[in-house]
């Protein structure tokens, strides 16, 4: 089948835009040739998302001279004589409705908190907490009474409530009462408002959760307890049932959505399953000793999907975007959690008016330096928060060489239009190590198109296609990251490194703990580096003290060596902090 496929168009329904592209047979390989964009046109007064990507294969028609669509603006496909239509179509989205759920177990930080990386597996939005060890509220934890677990799941009126708790053979009691929690909220909702309740606890008890639940619930699924033991966590069934209730529920309801199944050659797929798919073929492409990260920043959602060892974790925080979400996090975290980012000073009330204004108006462009600066400190904050969420859950196995700092990884992958729309490319490069951290030699790769998870979902249906659309320019590195691991003094020497360029020119540079340095390294160009690093310094060579030697390509910024120490340390001291961000942003070029 894949050698009949000529022509391939793939577009994603995001929040806020709806992109597609084109994918053309040139030469008997797969060519990137056009790329349209538009708003998403799932409100009024489209309510439909398939008008989007009418518009958007408008916008290719008119650079190609391609006709994709009929009299009645239905999809060509397969492709006819004369250029018109194209062979497939596939698409991915994000833009339907988030699966609110409401979480429940023992322990806060142990059954609550599988619990919650399972629903962090698809596009879930969680609307309350039910933990018999207390609930946290301003610092200090309190143990709500029964009435008030009960009203906190009917006002939530949730999609679904997911009980953990309780390892094999444990504890009985407590689980039940949440369960005769949820069944007392239920009781009390009109029935057609009731939730599913999902169970993925202690099994002894999967009979007793139907004769005290059955009634007042939607439905009951049981699943594979997510933590079987104290140290065990098993998260596989519960995500793989609320990914199919994401499907059957949300996805389903997009405006639209049977005129994308009627087009696609395959079922439309969540944006950040198609992700993840990508990741994974291009780890197998790199250093598999280590990991590969890729960070999706959407306008409500915040993706992050890391493989290692061939084993993919994924991680959606559905309730913070660059769009939407902003104001809650300031107001719930304090303003002070973004201001330390800003090179200028700016008050809490003038920040959180520009969130609100972002959230009434999405699909708007920053006009200002400051409002740029605040969008990537709301990135560097929506990264930081899912990878918190993210990291707990991963097996990083070898390449995990410090228990606090993230895993080596050869690529970090970036999608996401605030990334790869920034005025500069030393802004985006700089908002990404920052909320990541990276360390030892790792490349940062730009999903200039963002059209990534539109690849990973195409690969299904041409692994062809998708291998060759990235060598043809899909994904650009912006920069060669170098990070020394170890503490220091503001301003001793820590790494020396040398430069040989494939012309046979040199350059040596030193780097001082505290320092960012930028050295030259062009796309299209190659390099052998030598880093030289002190002997308590460590730059993923082997240890602290460890020489080598690593080739590189160029990229859109060149060599950033971030001598800044791991963990990042942030003045708190007002201005010495914004004299900080300012310098670090004229060192990348920002």
């Amino acid at each position: 089948m894949t050698e009949e496929i000529g022509s391939i168009l793939l577009a994603d329904c995001g929040t806020v835009t709806t992109k597609a592209v084109l994918l053309e047979k040139v030469a008997g390989r797969y060519r990137f040739v056009a790329q349209g964009e538009t708003l998403t046109t799932t409100e009024y007064p489209w309510m439909d998302v398939a008008e989007g990507i009418r518009h958007a294969a408008e916008q290719i028609a008119a650079v190609t001279g391609r006709k994709f669509l009929d009299s009645s603006r239905e999809l060509i496909s397969p492709e006819e004589p004369g250029r018109r239509g194209v062979d497939v179509f596939a698409a991915t989205a994000s833009a339907s409705p988030s699966l609110e759920v409401v979480l429940g177990g023992l322990v806060r930080d142990l059954s609550v908190a599988s619990m919650e990386r399972a629903a962090a597996g698809t596009y879930s939005l969680v609307k309350g907490v039910l933990a018999c060890d207390g609930q946290v509220a301003g610092g200090r934890r309190r143990h709500l009474s029964d009435a008030e677990r009960v009203r906190l799941v009917y006002d939530a009126a949730p999609d679904v409530v997911c009980i953990a708790g309780g390892i094999e053979g444990g504890a009985v009691g407590p689980v039940l009462e949440l369960v005769e929690t949820v069944a007392l909220a239920g009781a009390l909702m009109d029935p057609d408002s009731r939730p599913l309740l999902l169970y993925a606890g202690n099994s002894r008890l999967h009979k007793y959760i139907t004769r005290l639940a059955g009634k007042w619930v939607r439905e009951i699924r049981t699943v594979d307890n997510v933590r079987p033991t104290l140290t065990d966590e098993n998260l596989h069934a519960a995500r793989e049932e609320l990914y199919n209730l994401y499907i059957q529920e949300k996805m389903g309801l997009l405006p639209g959505y049977e005129s994308l199944a009627e087009w696609s050659a395959i079922p439309l797929t969540p944006t950040a399953s198609a992700f993840g798919r990508l990741l994974r073929y291009l780890w197998h492409l790199g250093d598999q000793s280590k990991g590969i990260l890729g960070i999706d920043l959407g306008g409500a959602n915040t993706t992050i999907a890391a493989v290692f060892d061939d084993r993919l974790y994924l991680t959606i925080r559905g309730d913070l975007g660059v769009a939407f979400g902003g104001a809650r996090f300031a107001e719930e975290r304090g303003p002070e959690r973004l201001l330390r980012w800003l090179p200028d000073e700016m008050s809490g009330d003038a920040l959180l008016g520009m969130l609100i204004n972002k959230e009434m108006h999405p699909a708007s462009v920053p006009q200002e330096g400051r409002e740029v600066r605040v969008e990537q400190a709301l990135a560097r904050e929506a990264i930081r928060t899912a990878m918190a969420t993210a990291r707990p859950g991963w097996r990083p196995g070898e390449a995990q060489l410090y228990p606090r700092l993230l895993p080596l990884c050869d690529k970090i992958l970036i999608s996401g239009d605030t990334l790869a729309r920034a005025p500069r490319p030393g802004q985006a490069a700089l908002t990404v190590i920052d909320a990541v951290e990276p360390i030892g030699v790792c490349t940062l790769v730009l999903d200039v198109y963002g059209m990534a998870a539109a690849l990973g979902n195409v690969a299904s249906l041409s692994p062809q296609a998708a291998v060759e659309a990235l060598e043809s320019g899909a994904l650009t590195n912006l920069a060669t990251v170098i990070a020394p691991v170890g503490r220091s003094r503001p301003g001793d020497l820590i790494l020396k490194v040398g430069v040989t360029y494939d012309d046979g020119s040199t350059f040596d540079v030193e780097v001082h703990y505290g320092n960012i340095e930028v050295l030259p390294l062009p796309p299209g160009q190659e390099a052998e580096l030598e880093l030289r690093p002190a002997r308590h310094i460590d730059v993923g060579l082997g240890g602290p003290g460890k020489s080598g030697k690593q080739r590189v390509s160029g990229s859109l910024v060149g060599l950033i060596i971030d001598g800044r120490g791991r963990p990042l340390t942030v003045s708190g001291k007002p201005e010495e902090r914004r004299a900080q961000m300012q310098q670090w942003l004229w060192d990348v070029g920002g």
